[in-house]
């Protein structure tokens, strides 16, 4: 895949969301939403801002595409999800990207902790 391809990168705490009004409104008994930023973001710029973010200076490897990877562009349609569910992405891409990499950060420091104490024990 290469980076002119599109895709709507989606947080996940706003897929959290639309499944919890999704479970709490009666009008979405038997209805399919689709959940999604609703905006396209090139995967250069997702590769892009992932090394940024990782210090990564190494570059980015392109490879071919996989068989079943056939679409160029996926943009999530969310009109039904906003209109019949009040739904609404509200963390930006690259707000949402920060914050998950913030969060892998602190998995790190915990997951070293826990290597480091059973190395005590053993």
């Amino acid at each position: 895949m290469t980076g002119p391809k599109t895709r709507d990168w989606t947080y996940v705490g706003d897929i959290v969301n639309g499944l919890l009004a999704m479970g709490v409104r009666e009008e979405a008994i038997g209805q399919a939403f689709n959940l999604g930023a609703g905006k396209e973001q090139r995967v250069i710029d997702m590769a892009n801002a992932v090394n940024n973010l990782a210090g990564n200076d190494a570059g980015i490897k392109y490879t071919e595409r996989r068989d079943w990877d056939v679409k160029t562009r996926l943009l999530s349609c969310i009109t039904k999800a906003e209109k019949g569910l009040g739904y609404k992405p509200e963390m930006r891409f690259e707000d949402g990207l920060n914050e998950v990499h913030r969060c892998l950060l602190r998995i790190g420091k915990i997951l070293k902790r826990v290597r480091s104490f059973d190395k005590r024990i053993s």
